[in-house]
């Protein structure tokens, strides 16, 4: 009788559902960890536990005494800094090193290296008495935190006291950064790395029109010129070397203009908000199962470096500036089909404000390249929710 392999996920929430389910038609059993026994992925697994899986100890215990084969993270940062952890003593793959995983998740950390290397990054520092060498305006950020939580923008120095409280109380660790604020539009740069190359990458143009940290509409880029994407994809490639980075993925946003990009974030968990469907509805790429194969092992089918669009689909997460009560969606006459609306909250549900929460996503695909590039950044316009 041959016994299922098992692959424990760390991470249960909504946007993690594609990867499990990547997992499973591998061919392995299920065990979804979090700390929230109702999350859609504790559902859907095989089996679960309930733990905060930012304790990689816990995880650990919980990973041996349920003899797993493989380890995967999910979307979030903690996911993947505990897990590499956890990868780290039992010897599975997937994962970098402790201390490489830290330097890129922890952002004054990446910060300092990068500005060390010479890669294009906004000017740093994580003391507010050094905040007069830095330009205004400024950027004050958690150095840990998530979805765009604790970011505060500042113009003026009696500003800065107010803005570091807020980063801080965002940070799990209580720890912020300052930076300069680079002006320009939003992208990504997703990578998938096989032996030490970038074999695969996607561009995607990003609009942050509800929370000015947090995107909430997106499409595959159609503003980055092909110089620029060069140019970024040779700096991520130098970086990949630099760190000798496994295999995975490699996720970056950053923000250009016409002349230069400057890094903001980069990560090697696979993004949220069904980041993955976006892709692979726009070019046929199962996103999910190439980001789940270095965990898991198996083959890549890469069809090529820049899979071409197939598709005029664009993304949209369904929030509110305020507090509000949830009692379903709300379309407007827009030009392109609704693909698939996916809610996260009930009739009747309370809603907070963004970042910290969300009604649900939306798909919709247009019939043409400059519907799409019009419409996208004004996607909060069409899709919106009743509050009554």
């Amino acid at each position: 009788m041959t016994v299922m392999r098992t692959a424990m996920i760390l991470d249960a929430g909504f946007a993690s559902l594609p990867l499990q389910q990547a997992i499973k038609a591998a061919g392995f059993r299920t065990l979804a960890c979090s700390g929230k026994a109702q999350d859609a992925g504790m559902k859907y697994a095989d089996a679960t536990c309930v733990q905060n899986y930012a304790d990689s100890k816990a995880v650990l215990a919980i990973a041996r005494n349920e003899k797993i084969t493989a380890l995967s993270p999910g979307v979030t940062d903690v996911s993947y800094l505990s897990g590499c952890r956890v990868a780290d003593e039992l010897g599975l793959p997937g994962f970098d090193s402790p201390e490489v995983s830290d330097l890129l998740f922890l952002k004054d950390r990446f910060r300092k290296w990068a500005s060390g290397q010479g890669y294009p990054i906004p000017r740093a520092v994580r003391s507010p008495q050094d905040a007069h060498a830095l330009t205004f305006p400024l950027l004050v950020k958690p150095v840990d935190a998530y979805s765009g939580m604790g970011i505060s923008l500042i113009h003026q120095p009696s500003e800065l006291d107010e803005a570091v409280n807020i980063a801080c109380s965002a940070s799990p660790g209580g720890q912020c950064v300052i930076e300069t604020f680079c002006q320009g539009a939003l992208y990504s740069h997703s990578a998938f790395i096989r032996n030490g190359q970038i074999v695969c990458e996607f561009f995607v143009d990003e609009f942050c029109t509800v929370y000015p940290w947090q995107v909430n509409s997106s499409c595959l880029s159609v503003n980055l010129s092909e110089p620029m994407r060069d140019r970024i994809s040779e700096c991520m490639q130098a970086i990949v070397s630099d760190l000798a980075l496994v295999d995975g993925l490699l996720h970056t946003q950053l923000i250009a203009d016409e002349q230069d990009f400057w890094l903001i974030e980069v990560t090697r968990r696979c993004p949220g908000d069904l980041y993955s469907k976006l892709i692979e509805l726009s070019t046929g790429v199962d996103y999910c199962r190439e980001f789940v194969l270095p965990f898991i092992g198996g083959e890549s089918a890469f069809p090529n470096r820049r899979p071409a669009r197939q598709r005029y689909v664009a993304r949209h997460t369904v929030s509110c500036e305020r507090q509000s009560r949830f009692f379903g969606f709300s379309y407007a006459p827009l030009p392109a089909t609704i693909i698939q609306t996916i809610p996260l909250k009930q009739p009747g549900d309370e809603l907070a404000p963004a970042p910290e929460d969300r009604a649900g996503l939306v798909f919709a695909e247009f019939t043409e390249l400059n519907a799409m590039a019009r419409h996208t950044p004004q996607l909060k316009n069409y899709f919106s929710f009743n509050s009554l």
